[in-house]
């Protein structure tokens, strides 16, 4: 059951993220640099350690199409700028991003993953019971078996697919 809930919750914060994303929502505009400064974020591996070189890059933002100027917006980058230079800057809700860093691929594996921990979830509910049969005879008595497992065992395997393709192609 906390799986379905889990599954249900992340879901639902996730979907409006995507479909802003996807819908290409948000005011188009430009970022005049003032000022750039770069942040090292170091990675701990098991075997090497890597640093990611990341700038924030802060200016005043104009819409495109007249209207709306803010002062002090920082964005984050992943190359310096130097000041006087425009780029192009999304504006959605509070935020400001680059056109490039609205990225749906990862809202979609999130969303494609919670699938998955549906059909996960759907079986356990189903079949478990406390110190129960095993995964094989639990299986087998599936109500309408033929039909539920293939159903739950498809579902779950597309919402994994689903899952790493989003998050290594798109």
């Amino acid at each position: 059951m906390g799986l379905l809930v889990v599954a249900a919750v992340v879901a639902a914060l996730t979907i409006p993220e995507l479909r802003s994303e996807l819908a290409g929502e948000g005011t188009d505009g430009t970022l005049t640099v003032s000022s750039c400064e770069a942040h090292t974020k170091t990675h701990y591996g098991t075997h090497r350690r890597t640093t990611e070189l990341k700038f924030s890059c802060t200016g005043t933002w104009t819409a495109q199409h007249g209207g709306a100027t803010h002062q002090d917006v920082t964005v984050q980058t992943s190359s310096r700028f130097e000041t006087g230079t425009k780029i192009p800057v999304v504006q959605v809700d509070d935020t400001f991003v680059q056109p490039q860093d609205r990225d749906p691929g990862k809202d979609a594996a999130i969303l494609a993953f919670c699938v998955s921990l549906l059909a996960f979830g759907s079986y356990c509910l189903l079949t478990t019971t406390r110190n129960g049969p095993g995964f094989t005879a639990s299986w087998q008595r599936l109500p309408a078996a033929t039909v539920t497992g293939p159903v739950l065992g498809g579902v779950f395997a597309v919402g994994v697919l689903a899952a790493l393709v989003c998050s290594f192609a798109l």
